[in-house]
């Protein structure tokens, strides 16, 4: 696994749920080649609209992150790491879209923030060919997320460069085709950029993920820059995955990220937003 770090802008919040744990240190985890947990089979819904023989369609997993602490007040919205359910979720979902068959991304690209980068990494746990795809952690998917309609445009420029670069990386089995992508970050904008993609009112709960496809030209010649162009058929919603796992009853707030926050800085150099100004969830 090739390893990006970017850095995030800041935002603050509070509230929560959990005591909070140290924030994970930045560093790439080493590929790992065993598969863990359920083997793949079959959806109904999220099963490939083309023959194995036919070209690889392009995929999209639009992910948003797990349920995430909100008890300490001290905490910048940017660190809020999972609670105990939310890993327990995030592991679940993971088994759900192995069984899709959809668990195998060649480039996944990671909201900087804790909780999305926690989220990752219960997956991966559940799933280790996880840790093979090239990944990148960024800050403006946690930025973009909070702004109306300018999501979708920004993971697909996204997506286009890093499938670019990622194709271009020298590896033992030679050049790697990018034929599916995990975007991992928040809500509002991952909603509103699955719906963008594929026409349909999608909703997106902590810890589920939509699963969205477009089908490859006869020669396998559909690049993700034409798939986001318009000169394809279109984007399929090919199902929404969901943790399945009944929500923990014993706290007084279901999963989710509520509660209200004001802008801090984080360091970073990132401008932080005006008071009383919006922030993923």
């Amino acid at each position: 696994m090739s390893a990006f770090a970017v850095a995030s802008p800041a935002f603050a919040r509070i509230g929560a749920r959990d005591a909070p744990r140290p924030r994970p240190r930045e560093t790439a985890v080493p590929p790992r080649r065993a598969r863990v947990g359920k083997p793949p089979k079959a959806s109904a819904r999220a099963e490939p609209s083309s023959s194995a023989s036919a070209p690889r369609p392009l995929r999209m997993i639009v992910l948003r992150h797990s349920d995430s602490c909100t008890e300490d007040a001290s905490l910048k919205d940017h660190d809020r790491p999972l609670t105990t359910w939310g890993r327990s979720a995030a592991a679940a979902l993971c088994e759900r879209v192995v069984d899709a068959g959809w668990a195998d991304p060649d480039l996944v690209l990671c909201s900087a923030s804790t909780r999305s980068r926690e989220t990752l990494a219960a997956m991966q746990a559940v799933h280790a060919p996880l840790r093979d795809a090239t990944t990148v952690f960024m800050g403006s998917l946690y930025a973009v997320a909070a702004m109306d309609g300018v999501t979708a445009d920004h993971l697909k420029e996204t997506i286009v460069e890093w499938a670019e670069k990622a194709e271009s990386e020298k590896t033992e089995g030679g050049a790697r085709a990018v034929r599916c992508v995990l975007c991992v970050g928040h809500n509002k904008g991952w909603e509103e950029a699955a719906s963008d993609f594929t026409g349909e009112r999608v909703s997106l709960q902590v810890a589920n993920a939509a699963l969205i496809e477009c089908a490859s030209d006869d020669d396998g010649s559909l690049t993700w820059a034409k798939a986001f162009d318009g000169s394809s058929s279109g984007w399929t919603l090919r199902g929404v995955q969901t943790h399945g796992l009944p929500d923990p009853g014993a706290w007084e707030a279901g999963p989710g990220d509520g509660g209200e926050g004001g802008p801090s800085d984080d360091g970073s150099g990132d401008e932080a937003w005006g008071e009383g100004a919006p922030f993923p969830a």
